[in-house]
C-alpha cells in the first residue's frame, strides 16, 4: 500500500488472478537474507573485474521511485562489490523526476557521490565515481523503438561521448536547471564526466556492466545493443567486450539478457491461458507505449500468442514524439475504432484495451494537456460503450494505477505547489456497465475490509463470473457476489 503502483506490476497482477511477489519485493527480500550476494551471476561479474582488472559499470535509473529501480540496489551492490576488492567502478546516472519528484536528481545523486568518495578515502588508489548520465527520456530507457534515444544513450554511456563534458554531475544538473528552470529531471541534458580533456569512464573490453532496472519494457533495447551480435537498431562501432547482466529477466520471448542477477517471478496459469483452455476467444489492444502490458505482463512473461485461432493481439503503433504533451490524444481513438470493428465482429468472448494517455501525458506534468488527454480517452470509450450495447456485452473500465488524476502537488521541503509527474497511491475506480442492469439486486459488490480490501488480483475471478464460469479457487475472490 506504500508503494505506487505501475503498469507493469498492474498488468501482471491483473493475469495473474493473485497477489505475487514483485521485482522490487523480491530483490529487497534476497538482499536482506543475504541470498542476493551469494547469486552466481552477480559473482561472475564480481570475479571477471577482480581477476582481470575490469571496471565494473552499473547503469541505471537512479532514484527510490520503486518503478524500474531503487537506489538501495546501487548502494548494496557497490558495497558488496568493494567488499570483494573491485578497485575500479562507474556509475552511468539516469535521472527520473517522473516516479519521484519532478526535480529530486541531487537527492540521489549527492549521497551516492558520497558513498563513493567514501570507498576513495578508505582504499587509497581505487576508483569509485559517476561517468556519465542524463534523463530518462532523453537516452536510453526506451519503448518504442526510438533507436537515435537509445545511440545517445551508448554513445554517453559506453564511448563517453556527445553528452555535455563537465567536471562533476551536480554542475550539470544545476546548469541545466539554470537555463531551463521548470526542467523535470528525466529531460536533462546528457553528460560526460571527463577528467583532463577525457572521460572517466567509457567501456573497454574487459569491462562488466550491470543494468540495474528490474522492470523490462525500458531496459531491453539497450540490452539487445549490449548483447546481440547482429544488431540493427544503429550503428554501435566498435562494440566493446563487455559481460553483461541485467537485473532481472527483461524478456522472456527472448530470453534477455541472458545473464542476469534475479531469476524471474512467473505466473504457471495466468487469466489468458485459462481461457484459451475453455475454447474461449479473446484478443488484446493497445498502441505501442502500452502493448507490452497487454501481452507480456498480463500473460505473466510471454509475448506472443499460444493459440493464434483462438487469440488476436492488435498493435496501434505510437506516435514517435519527444513528448506526449504535444499530442495528448495519442491513439486513443485510432483504438477506439479498432475496439468497435472487434467487439462487433461478434465472435471474441474476452477482449483486454488500454488506453496509454493518462498515464504517458500525466507524466509530462502538463496539466492542461492531461485534462485534452482524458478527453481523447473520454470519446474513445464513448465509441467502445456503444460497441457493447449492439453487442449486448458487459463492459469493466478500470486503471492499473493512479496519475493523471493528481497532476499538482506540494513540495514539502519549500512548500510551493509544483507540477507531479509521477504515479499515485490512490485508488482506482472500477465501473461495470451492463446494458440490461435493471437494479442493485443485480451486482452486490463484496465487503472492503481491512483483512481483505479489494484490489486488481480480484478481476480475474470478476471476468471467469461475467464469461458464465465458476473461478478456480486459486485465484482471489470476485469483486462482485452473485446469487
Amino acid at each position: 500500500e506504500k508503494d505506487i503502483g505501475g503498469s507493469e506490476v498492474g498488468h501482471l497482477t491483473m493475469g495473474a488472478g493473485k497477489i505475487l511477489p514483485q521485482g522490487p519485493t523480491r530483490i529487497k527480500q534476497e538482499m536482506s537474507s543475504g541470498r542476493f550476494f551469494k547469486g552466481e551471476a552477480l559473482n561472475r561479474l564480481i570475479d571477471h573485474c577482480v581477476q582481470g582488472g575490469g571496471v565494473l559499470h552499473l547503469l541505471g535509473l537512479l532514484s527510490d521511485g520503486n518503478v524500474h529501480s531503487h537506489i538501495s540496489h546501487f548502494d548494496a551492490i557497490i558495497d558488496y562489490a568493494a567488499q570483494r576488492g573491485v578497485s575500479r567502478l562507474f556509475v552511468h546516472a539516469l535521472l527520473d523526476g517522473r516516479d519521484v519528484p519532478y526535480q529530486s536528481a541531487l537527492d540521489y545523486v549527492q549521497p551516492l557521490q558520497a558513498r563513493l568518495a567514501r570507498i576513495e578515502r578508505e582504499h587509497p588508489g581505487w576508483v569509485y565515481g559517476i561517468a556519465s548520465g542524463g534523463g530518462r527520456e532523453v537516452i536510453t530507457m526506451d519503448r518504442d523503438q526510438n533507436w537515435e534515444k537509445v545511440r545517445r544513450g551508448w554513445a554517453v554511456h559506453v564511448r563517453g561521448e556527445e553528452g555535455e563534458a563537465v567536471a562533476d554531475p551536480v554542475q550539470a544538473i544545476l546548469r541545466c536547471r539554470q537555463e531551463r528552470p521548470d526542467c523535470v529531471d528525466q529531460d536533462l541534458t546528457p553528460f560526460v564526466v571527463v577528467r583532463d580533456g577525457k572521460p572517466v569512464g567509457p567501456m573497454r573490453d574487459g569491462d562488466a556492466l550491470i543494468f540495474m532496472n528490474f522492470r523490462g519494457d525500458r531496459a531491453i533495447e539497450f540490452t539487445r545493443a549490449m548483447v546481440e551480435d547482429n544488431f540493427a537498431g544503429f550503428d554501435r562501432g566498435q562494440r566493446p567486450q563487455v559481460l553483461f547482466a541485467g537485473m532481472m529477466l527483461y524478456d522472456e520471448d527472448t530470453d534477455m539478457p541472458p545473464l542476469r542477477l534475479m531469476a524471474p517471478a512467473s505466473v504457471a496459469n495466468p487469466f489468458g491461458r485459462r481461457i484459451l483452455e475453455l475454447g474461449l476467444r479473446q484478443f488484446r489492444l493497445a498502441e505501442t507505449q502500452k502493448y507490452a502490458h497487454v501481452t507480456f505482463f498480463f500473460n505473466g512473461g510471454y509475448r506472443e500468442p499460444l493459440d493464434k485461432t483462438l487469440e488476436t493481439y492488435v498493435l496501434i503503433p505510437s506516435d514517435k514524439i519527444d513528448s506526449f504533451a504535444a499530442a495528448p490524444s495519442m491513439k486513443a481513438l485510432e483504438i477506439g475504432r479498432k475496439a468497435v470493428e472487434l467487439i462487433g465482429d461478434g465472435s471474441y468472448d474476452f477482449g483486454l484495451i488500454n488506453f496509454a494517455n493518462t498515464d504517458m501525458v500525466g507524466h509530462t506534468g502538463n496539466l492542461g494537456a492531461a485534462i485534452r488527454a482524458t478527453e481523447a480517452v473520454d470519446r474513445a470509450l464513448a465509441m467502445i460503450v456503444g460497441a457493447i450495447e449492439r453487442a449486448d456485452g458487459l463492459l469493466i473500465v478500470t486503471a492499473d494505477h493512479g496519475n493523471a488524476e493528481e497532476m499538482i502537488s506540494l513540495n514539502p521541503k519549500t512548500g510551493k505547489r509544483e507540477p507531479n509527474t509521477r504515479h499515485s497511491i490512490n485508488p482506482v475506480p472500477l465501473i461495470l456497465f451492463d446494458p440490461r442492469y435493471a437494479g442493485a439486486a443485480d451486482y452486490v459488490l463484496r465487503p472492503n475490509t481491512a483483512a481483505q480490501p479489494n484490489r486488481l488480483s480480484m478481476l480475474a475471478a470478476t471476468n471467469f463470473i461475467l464469461l458464465g464460469r465458476l473461478p478456480p479457487e486459486d485465484l482471489d475472490p470476485s469483486l462482485f457476489q452473485f446469487s
